[in-house]
């Protein structure tokens, strides 16, 4: 009992304490507001307090309870003291949230890991934040209030690609809860492709997006130092945003060019830079649940084109997406406006019978006929949550690594008409030969081993069954998989045994065969 208590006592989401906010930092329509702190695990496994608000409506709640919106922040700044449940939300999220509130939704807002807690702030780290947006829910109900288990997770910029980490994992990550779909504004979606808009031009303006990304890359990346490179106006500009506020960051760009802080063709010969972007980069892969797609066609900060492409990618994947474009809307009006048709569309998703738990497709999750370096990426992902490793441990990124290994050998091999993506058709011829397979893969299994296991090279059936476990597999389900991997019943799965499983598994994709749960879970 005393074992299960403490785990229970620090599980994520956990509330840990609970106080009043200041009635300045109240949205209208809020009968209490709460500064929140709730147990959380930081990008690098280790536990870490997590602080927050919750708001709830004024009236009673509905039967059943308030349903809940996870509101995930824009930028605020990267600084402690910037932190919305300090600071307060600006005007216009504080706004946002306060219409959310009258239409009957309790609001349950993260202030992402290291803002106002112990700890470095992954800026645009969409895999370190996205379960700090989802404990916020849990820790919502912990406080004495009647909430719904159905909630939505609605983002606006920084927030709207958090939404979207969101998205790809809330129906495994907390099945307790009834994850019913994503609302994302204006979200900075391929960080790459947005740098290269905004600085191509050396005379150009700078925009806010560009030095908070730069000062708070260093934390996920500490091998990364934009400041080498730029001018010495530029490094204090970098250095300035580690700890300046929103509105002391416009203040301070009101005339910068990208000549003058040294960000002209930023990404010009310099593959770190790359590499650095576009981890941040948002999966394309198919939802499990609806997605309100917003952009505006004035956007300052979010270029347009960068959103139109991403919506269209991901309604190739199958998704169920609502896609907007609101022209002449600024980056900061996308809190603004329509949110009538928000709040119709969220409804709506409230009176749909609860959608399947957690149901995608095997091997090419987006359901479009072909293979990209997205579906593994979001292999990769899931199967790193499902063992409960943290997304930036070593464990995570051997995972991370041999997916992409995989992806780039598939690729090589299959893609005969070297378009980047492989259909099935591809995929099938080159399968069929089987003979380097097993050499592509290997590393890919000693990858799931490691995650699994205990460093001895084999899995053991509770080292399975804790992973089985993550991918809603039941124990009975777990044990009969251990039995068809074990192929010469010595009570371990060896890597050969595992690559044979796959492989088999590859060349004719089923629910039912062993290995099918490196690729999902139907």
């Amino acid at each position: 009992m005393g074992d299960r208590s403490a785990r229970h006592r620090y599980a994520p989401g956990t509330l840990l304490h609970h106080e009043t906010l200041p009635e300045k930092l109240w949205p209208d329509g809020a009968a209490v507001s709460y500064r929140i702190h709730y147990r959380g695990i930081g990008y690098e496994g280790i536990g870490r307090t997590i602080s927050g608000s919750v708001f709830v409506p004024a009236g009673d709640p509905p039967p059943g309870g308030w349903p809940v919106v996870a509101y995930a922040h824009g930028t605020c700044g990267l600084a402690d003291t910037t932190a919305p449940s300090r600071a307060g939300l600006s005007k216009l999220e504080r706004r946002h949230v306060g219409a959310w509130l009258s239409a009957g939704w309790a609001v349950a807002a993260t202030d992402y890991e290291g803002l106002a807690t112990p700890g470095p702030h992954p800026y645009l780290n969409g895999e370190a934040v996205l379960d700090d947006v989802i404990d916020a829910v849990r820790a919502a109900h912990g406080l004495p209030h009647a909430l719904s288990p159905a909630w939505i997770v609605v983002g606006f910029s920084q927030g709207g690609h958090a939404a979207l980490f969101t998205a790809i994992t809330a129906t495994r990550y907390a099945p307790e809860l009834d994850f019913r779909g994503t609302i994302a504004l204006a979200p900075p979606v391929h960080a790459t492709t947005i740098v290269h808009l905004q600085t191509r031009e050396g005379t150009g303006p700078l925009t806010i997006f560009t030095p908070f990304l730069l000062a708070g890359l260093r934390t996920g990346r500490p091998d990364f130092d934009a400041r080498a490179f730029l001018t010495p106006a530029g490094r204090e500009l970098v250095d300035f945003a580690a700890h300046a506020s929103l509105g002391q960051m416009f203040a301070a760009i009101s005339t910068a060019t990208n000549d003058h802080i040294g960000t002209t063709d930023l990404l010009a010969d310099r593959p770190l830079i790359e590499s650095v972007l576009d981890s941040c980069r948002v999966p394309l892969t198919r939802l499990d649940r609806p997605l309100y797609l917003a952009a505006g066609g004035a956007d300052e900060v979010i270029p347009l084109e960068v959103v139109d492409r991403f919506a269209a990618d991901l309604r190739d994947t199958g998704s169920e997406i609502t896609y907007t474009v609101r022209p002449g809307a600024s980056h900061a009006a996308m809190l603004t406006v329509a949110i009538d048709e928000m709040h119709r569309w969220a409804r709506d998703l409230l009176e749909r019978l609860p959608a399947p738990r957690y149901e995608f497709d095997l091997l090419d999750i987006s359901g479009d006929g072909y293979l990209t370096r997205d579906d593994y990426d979001a292999f990769a992902l899931r199967l790193v949550q499902a063992a409960g490793e943290p997304p930036g441990s070593a464990k995570a990124r051997r995972v991370r690594d041999g997916y992409r290994a995989l992806w780039r050998s598939v690729r090589a091999a299959a893609d005969t008409d070297g378009d980047g993506r492989v259909s099935d058709t591809e995929f099938a011829d080159w399968i069929r030969c089987g003979a380097e397979f097993s050499v592509d893969i290997m590393p890919l299994a000693r990858a799931v081993i490691d995650l699994a296991g205990t460093g001895d090279d084999v899995l053991r059936p509770s080292e399975l069954e804790r992973i089985l476990f993550g991918c809603n597999l039941s124990g009975d389900e777990a044990r009969a998989e251990f039995d068809r991997l074990d192929l010469d019943e010595n009570g371990v799965i060896s890597a050969d045994e595992l690559v044979a499983a796959i492989h088999a598994f590859c060349q004719e994709p089923g629910e039912n065969k062993p290995g099918s749960w490196l690729f999902g879970r139907f």
